[in-house]
């Protein structure tokens, strides 16, 4: 059997197409088995982000030194893009193999060293991660300055008339509170008359407190 390495690689980046670690693992041992590979060192790089190329990645590192140390020419990956996200990236490892008659092969088989479609998965995988991280700041862009929408306004604090009721209990939380009422009997009086809050849950004495404490600010 040829001996292998394997390379796994787990991203912030990988958006929709999320593999973990174990199915990227059980991907390339079914490859290797299959094609008469024994797999005897696995170098996982768990949850680096950015673009950045496999020389500055920790176990891509530790990948680089061990092909160019020793006699193993063939590394297994589960599929492009774990080589590298952008085009430089992949590149710069494909290029290094390359010369040093290293195959990389993905959990298909396709010999990323010989066919284009590593390159365009990287390319594909770089446009996809841009455009993510364009509608995320046009998104914070669009809502920056703006008021809050329903669900974040606390309790009492909406500013539609139909909260009123809220900003009621609210005043009078704070004046039983003034005349010296615990927050665990203010939560045992509201409980007790049938007021709720606005999800309709029974009042507790750490939301009497916080209603208290967003008073004070």
């Amino acid at each position: 059997m040829t001996k292998a390495y394997s390379y796994l690689r787990t991203s912030g980046d990988d958006g929709r197409d999320k593999a973990g670690l174990p199915m990227q693992r059980e991907a390339c041992a079914a490859f290797a088995a299959r094609s008469s590979f024994e797999i005897v060192a696995e170098f996982p790089d768990d949850g680096v982000t950015g673009k950045l190329p496999m020389h500055a990645r920790p176990q891509g590192r530790l990948l680089i030194a061990a092909l160019l140390g020793d006699g193993v020419k063939t590394v297994l990956c589960y599929d492009a893009k774990r080589i590298g996200r952008t085009q430089p990236a992949f590149w710069s490892f494909i290029g290094m193999c390359r010369d040093n008659n290293i195959m990389v092969l993905d959990a298909s088989g396709t010999n990323l060293c010989e066919s284009v479609q590593g390159g365009i998965g990287g390319l594909m995988a770089e446009m996809d991660r841009d455009a993510t991280v364009a509608r995320l700041a046009a998104g914070k862009a669009f809502w920056r300055g703006k008021k809050r929408v329903e669900g974040q306004w606390p309790y009492g604090e909406h500013p539609k008339h139909e909260y009123d009721a809220e900003r009621e209990v609210v005043a009078r939380i704070q004046k039983m509170h003034a005349e010296g009422v615990t927050a665990y009997r203010i939560a045992k009086t509201l409980t007790a008359e049938g007021i709720r809050t606005r999800y309709k849950y029974e009042f507790k004495q750490q939301t009497i407190k916080n209603i208290l404490a967003r008073g004070k600010a």
